[in-house]
């Protein structure tokens, strides 16, 4: 249908620029996301004049569950405001088709593409950063095999026992148990390097100047013995706060810690539910197998 094609596009449009915003300034500005939202429901309103009510119905649907994550995930404190508007405008885009149908759990499909997709970007980006960082990551990747010294002994006792343990069962017809015995050592690890390169590189002292809404606040600023703004992801009050307490004189930076810019897995879930059925299908296979 001409309505799909024209929601592709412009879905791909604000994703691409999106994706350019946040990996260079980590912002997405906010009339790209309210843009995308009111362009998806206006585009769904004129074709539903035509071709039935349900086709606005579809995007309001999608907008309201989306409306619902991006609360959850931002006053959790895992995505920032412009990722959680953003995946808005998408749940418009892509929509709740009604009656249900197959097309009807795209949205799913979409959300597990962005959560596995940018799983395995987030690992990639965090290795290249530990590379490209090296001076800042390996004094804090040590100073982390330290502080967790006695946690080695005991994962190294388990992997040991698991080893005994499967050792016999592969004898008795269970060989495929043998990559469990690794996974404790290799979680921990995995643990350690992901945390060290979070305290290492993602964590920086800035301007309030700088400051944008969204940003997460590493520590609480404290003014005068007190907790001015506690550690948070920064809103407009807090910023209006800071803002005030520098132009007093009473605080110049403030630290903040810096995420994997997560726009891109937005564009690679999308990709893959508009171009990869197959693909798409692959991920569903291996989250619930």
């Amino acid at each position: 249908m001409m309505v799909e094609w024209m929601l592709i596009t412009v879905g791909l449009t604000a994703l691409l620029i999106a994706s350019y915003a946040d990996l260079k300034h980590r912002e997405v500005p906010d009339w790209l996301s309210y843009g995308l939202i009111f362009a998806a429901l206006g585009i769904r309103g004129i074709f539903s004049i035509v071709n039935g009510w349900e086709i606005l119905l579809s995007g309001i649907l999608g907008f309201g569950i989306c409306l619902g994550l991006a609360y959850l995930f931002y006053y959790s404190n895992q995505w920032g405001g412009g990722d959680s508007k953003l995946l808005m405008g998408m749940g418009a885009i892509i929509g709740i088709t009604y009656p249900v149908g197959a097309s009807s759990w795209n949205l799913l499909w979409y959300l597990l593409a962005v959560l596995f997709l940018g799983a395995v970007y987030g690992l990639i980006w965090v290795i290249g950063l530990a590379i490209i960082k090296r001076e800042l990551f390996f004094p804090k990747f040590k100073e982390m095999l330290y502080h967790y010294k006695s946690v080695h002994t005991i994962l190294g006792t388990v992997s040991l026992g698991l080893f005994v343990l499967f050792l016999g069962l592969a004898q008795q017809g269970f060989p495929f148990l043998w990559p469990i015995i690794p996974f404790p050592l290799a979680a921990f690890y995995l643990f350690l390097f992901v945390t060290s390169v979070e305290n290492g590189c993602f964590i920086r002292k800035i301007e309030v100047g700088k400051l944008t809404e969204g940003d997460w606040l590493a520590e609480d600023v404290i003014v005068e013995a007190r907790i001015a703004v506690g550690k948070k992801t920064l809103e407009k009050a807090d910023l209006e706060k800071l803002k005030k307490l520098h132009s007093e004189g009473k605080i110049k930076k403030v630290l903040i810690r810096e995420g994997v810019p997560f726009v891109p897995s937005f564009l690679f879930g999308y990709l893959v539910l508009v171009f990869g059925s197959g693909l798409l299908g692959w991920v569903g296979s291996v989250i619930f197998s």
